[in-house]
């Protein structure tokens, strides 16, 4: 089934191909719960990486924490504009 998605401002839309309507689990690491404000920040698991479509790219920053000096390997992706996590 096709899964669609945008940030709360729709500067970024994004849409994806899965097996199910429910590809997603939640991460609850130190860093996810600290980046999303609450108990933990839903991650993409079951859908095809290779069918995702985005539009308005532009508009996506990225953050890397660090970690004990390093740069974690995890992005978090999120809108530049209305600061949403996508």
């Amino acid at each position: 089934m096709w899964l669609e998605g945008s940030c709360h401002c729709q500067a970024v839309t994004f849409g994806v191909m899965a097996r199910q309507p429910y590809p997603f689990n939640r991460c609850y690491c130190s860093v996810c719960r600290k980046t999303a404000g609450a108990g933990g920040y839903a991650i993409n698991l079951g859908a095809d990486a290779d069918s995702l479509k985005v539009r308005g790219e532009e508009h996506v920053h990225v953050y890397q924490a660090v970690i004990d000096g390093a740069q974690s390997p995890g992005e978090r992706h999120f809108c530049k504009h209305c600061a949403s996590t996508l």
